[in-house]
């Protein structure tokens, strides 16, 4: 009668409400919104900020141009190209007067790496001086891993000239214009065979979360698949810097991937054969399943599906570019919610195998549902049967090691790849590796925050503009890490994707922190690892509901 009883109480809850004990459950007045945002209806409460990637891209404009730089060719053996024009500064003395209080007395690349490449203009520049106020190296306590596929200047610098040679790609796609693709096919041996990759722990590509130190995170805890941020085949094409810095891969990705996202076939092929030819990558994943509709609206992400034609012209031309590496693909149900497509999809792609996948993941979300719902698994049985022989991987809503596994035993799944999950509990690969809930504390989970930033300014770099990057960086992710609920303060595990908590206090004073939905509580965080930040810092959350 007691569990019953306890039964109807669970039941009685509000929906999407996570069950927090009442001990550290907040009064409602202590924590009601601001007037001003109280004033504004509620419909421009919620939703996306979205001018907040210019708003935030003129402050940081703002921001470095009154900064006090110090010339390259001071640091380094090279002459200033700027002569008397030059703005920054050549002074050493001068610098270090004027530049920035350091952040603290220990330089993570320069313990890392046994010296720091940012010299004088590290913001942690005192760590590495000697007793004469030189430069001074050490032998770091284990050898420095150093990230690969940074070399692409060569390769921007030919396609701006035009003088790439993507004979491959005007081949392929000779091919697919004169019907005669499937006379040129010749299957090569994979050098990764996918089929064998089940059970392994894969990390989602995420966009701007995703990016190379959050991926170091993961692998930490255990992730053994990890993939790039989605890149625009555009992009590559037109030698853009900073999507080039998404196909950078650290030594301990082990199984590493990279996104490519776009709905033409003479693009997609270009992209993907520059990719192969000049890159450290496993595999190459086409994104089907971006819901972005600046995207679909070029033709690509959950668009791509829809346009028969296209669809069959970009797997063919940019699976014959590849070679032997595997092509996978991510699709979500379809467009529309409640109308699944998937099987349709999937069934299209296994026609030829000049177009096949060799691995397809499937999210089982619409394009116009979003993240409103729960992903609906029960999709899972069709798409599956219409992908034999293809592994299918799914994602959605695996929050904890009895998600992963209990989806694992009843669907017929290949293998899980976990998204939201790792942003919000990166510890997730480690809790599935042990079939355990990990009640982290605080002090771990900063520790945790601590790393990446390391990473952050191994990556972005440790002069300004690097900590102010790994900053920002930093911001996006405790976006999401403010969303875990700490095991100990909960009535009943795991916790739901879905679940919203009411307002509550932590165990202590860095657990409330840690788990506060205010953008300026996370900036305080930020200031706590990377010291103050500059004036006409600016950070807008994704979300209009998080900036309270």
């Amino acid at each position: 009668m007691t569990e019953t009883t306890e039964e109807l109480a669970q039941d009685s809850r509000d929906a999407n409400v996570a069950p927090i004990k009442e001990e550290f459950i907040l009064p409602k007045e202590d924590h009601e919104l601001p007037a001003e945002v109280q004033a504004l209806p509620k419909r421009e409460r919620r939703g996306m900020n979205k001018t907040r990637r210019k708003d935030m891209k003129h402050a940081e404009t703002r921001i470095r141009a009154a900064a006090v730089r110090l010339c390259p060719s001071v640091i380094q053996p090279v002459a200033c190209k700027f002569g008397e024009k030059c703005n920054c500064e050549h002074d050493i003395s001068s610098f270090l007067e004027k530049k920035p209080a350091d952040i603290s007395s220990e330089c993570p690349l320069y313990d890392a790496r046994g010296t720091c490449p940012f010299s004088y203009a590290c913001r942690f520049g005192s760590a590495h001086l000697d007793e004469n106020g030189k430069q001074s190296e050490k032998t770091p306590e284990k050898p420095y891993e150093a990230t690969t596929n940074c070399h692409s200047m060569k390769i921007q610098v030919a396609l701006r000239k035009h003088e790439y040679d993507f004979g491959k790609s005007e081949k392929a796609l000779e091919a697919i214009k004169n019907e005669t693709i499937g006379a040129m096919w010749q299957e090569p041996k994979p050098k990764l065979d996918m089929k064998k990759l089940d059970g392994k722990k894969y990390l989602a590509p995420l966009t701007t979360v995703g990016n190379l130190p959050f991926r170091r995170i993961c692998v930490d805890y255990g992730a053994d698949i990890t993939c790039g941020e989605m890149a625009l085949a555009t992009s590559i094409l037109s030698g853009a810097a900073s999507e080039y810095s998404l196909l950078k891969r650290h030594p301990s990705e082990k199984i590493f991937g990279v996104q490519l996202a776009g709905g033409f076939a003479d693009t997609m092929s270009k992209a993907a054969q520059i990719v192969v030819e000049n890159f450290d990558v496993d595999f190459v994943d086409i994104n089907m399943g971006c819901p972005i509709d600046v995207v679909n609206q070029k033709g690509g992400g959950c668009a791509l599906p829809s346009r028969p034609n296209k669809l069959y012209e970009v797997l063919s031309a940019t699976k014959s570019v590849l070679g032997d590496c595997p092509m996978t693909v991510k699709i979500r149900t379809g467009q529309k919610e409640g109308i699944l497509k998937a099987p349709e999809t999937v069934e299209f792609m296994k026609k030829n195998p000049w177009h096949l996948p060799d691995l397809i993941t499937f999210h089982p979300r619409s394009k116009e549902q979003r993240y409103t719902k729960l992903a609906n698994w029960d999709y899972c049985t069709p798409v599956f049967e219409a992908a034999k022989p293809v592994p299918l991987w799914v994602c959605g809503d695996v929050l904890s090691w009895e998600d992963y596994y209990e989806r694992l035993e009843n669907y017929p799944v290949n293998g899980i790849m976990i998204g939201r999950g790792a942003l919000i509990k990166p510890w997730i690969f480690t809790e599935i590796d042990e079939r355990r809930t990990w009640d982290i504390t605080a002090t771990e989970r900063f520790d945790l925050l601590k790393t990446f930033v390391g990473y952050g300014l191994d990556h972005w770099g440790s002069d300004d503009a690097g900590v102010e990057r790994t900053r920002r960086f930093l911001l996006e992710f405790l976006s999401f890490q403010c969303r875990y609920i700490p095991v100990g303060i909960l009535e009943r595990l795991p916790q739901k994707i879905n679940d919203r908590p009411p307002r509550y206090q932590g165990r202590n004073e860095l657990e409330t922190l840690l788990s506060s939905q205010k953008a300026d509580d996370w900036i305080e965080i930020s200031k706590r690892l990377l010291g103050p930040t500059p004036e006409g810092f600016t950070f807008i959350p994704k979300h209009k509901a998080s900036s309270y």
